[in-house]
């Protein structure tokens, strides 16, 4: 054990080292309230699907089987979100968890 200072406690008995001690939970870090993603700036996203397309290159995106309304959306990264978002409001929670 050379390199290594060895203590005892008021009874004699051994302290354990630094490496021999459980890692320590890091601390939690409180994050930032907000939106998790910019505002987007198009005029017309997110709009009710309902009627004309507020702007070229608008898409549609269909809601999901719990009855959300279809949304325009511009094309780029709101519509992804919103069809990912569809995605996982159609899956089903009831029944169980995951089985092997």
């Amino acid at each position: 054990m050379a390199g290594r200072s060895l203590d005892r406690n008021a009874s004699g008995h051994w302290l354990p080292s630094a490496a021999d001690q459980p890692a320590r939970a890091k601390k939690k870090v409180d994050l930032p309230g907000g939106p998790v993603v910019d505002e987007c700036r198009v005029g017309g996203c997110g709009s009710v699907g309902i009627g004309p397309r507020p702007q070229p290159g608008m898409v549609r995106v269909a809601g999901s089987k719990d009855g959300a309304l279809v949304h325009w959306y511009c094309a780029n990264r709101c519509a992804g979100i919103a069809r990912a978002r569809a995605d996982l409001r159609s899956v089903s929670t009831s029944g169980g968890g995951l089985r092997a």
